[in-house]
């Protein structure tokens, strides 16, 4: 998907999210947004040439303005600190603030709440105990709201939080072998054969894996609308995300390099906070 703006403003991954500054741009009226999207394969891009699956085109993703502070909130990360059963560690990334700034996490049903200054950045860090807490998965997909607030705004959203490692040939959740059932699986709308762009189409998709007996599924063989991952995260299955790195993709070449080092960032920086996803894939 390419969006073309006033200055050739472009985005090359037709799966993972991303955004432009507008604020230059906009009038006090008479404002037209013009997409130009692109859906034809190239043996530099990524995927590729050779695929076995529907070249969708057009816009299949959600389109969304969002009115930002001065100062607002652009990314934010936070997750089980590795080795402890409690204990909480992250950080939020502010855009527009002078260092100092406060910046306060809270987590209302475990008792949290804590203020931290941004350094000159604006990134604040923070490590929290939460002895309460109560770890997601499949059988208690358990979610806590999440709230982070400066001066100028506050951001919430559902977060689990687990433990995922390897041992040998297991995999380990929460600390105990976890044996994973599940199948592949398009980011489709099967009964009308479309892409799926809803939260009713992964509901669908989710909801016939769970009465198979998943608890597992594979989003083949690229970066699934945002929706699925977040119902994972609430309907208790596990997440195998990955990109179309998939045949003859020509490494040679910068380009596809390039693009697959770009779709695995932005896979991974859209996923983080979500307890469900438990492998990132390439190839």
């Amino acid at each position: 998907l390419s969006l073309a703006l006033a200055r050739n403003q472009t985005h090359e991954g037709g799966f993972t999210p991303f955004n432009f500054e507008v604020t230059a741009l906009l009038r006090p009226q008479g404002n037209f947004l013009v997409v130009k999207a692109d859906n034809s394969r190239r043996a530099e891009a990524v995927p590729g040439i050779s695929t076995d699956w529907w070249n969708y085109g057009g816009i299949t993703r959600d389109v969304t303005l969002i009115d930002e502070p001065a100062v607002f909130v652009r990314d934010q990360v936070l997750q089980m600190k590795p080795g402890s059963a409690h204990t909480l560690a992250g950080w939020v990334q502010l855009d527009g603030a002078a260092a100092g700034e406060p910046v306060t996490l809270r987590i209302a049903e475990l008792g949290v709440e804590t203020t931290m200054a941004a350094d000159a950045s604006g990134l604040a860090r923070f490590e929290v105990d939460a002895p309460g807490l109560l770890r997601w998965s499949p059988a208690m997909p358990r979610l806590y709201e999440v709230v982070v607030a400066t001066r100028f705004q506050a951001l919430r959203e559902p977060i689990g939080f687990r433990q995922i490692e390897t041992r040998g040939a297991e995999i380990l959740l929460n600390g105990k072998p976890v044996f994973l059932r599940g199948i592949s699986l398009h980011d489709e709308a099967t009964l009308e054969g479309r892409r799926a762009h809803s939260e009713a189409d992964a509901l669908q998709a989710l909801t016939w894996a769970k009465a198979l007996g998943c608890n597992y599924v594979r989003l083949s063989h690229y970066p699934h609308q945002e929706h699925i991952v977040r119902l994972a995260d609430r309907l208790g299955l596990l997440v195998w995300e990955e990109i179309p790195v998939y045949w003859t993709i020509d490494f040679k070449h910068p380009a596809a390099l390039a693009s697959a080092r770009q779709q695995l960032a932005e896979m991974i920086t859209r996923a983080r906070n979500r307890a469900s996803v438990i492998i990132w894939s390439v190839a």
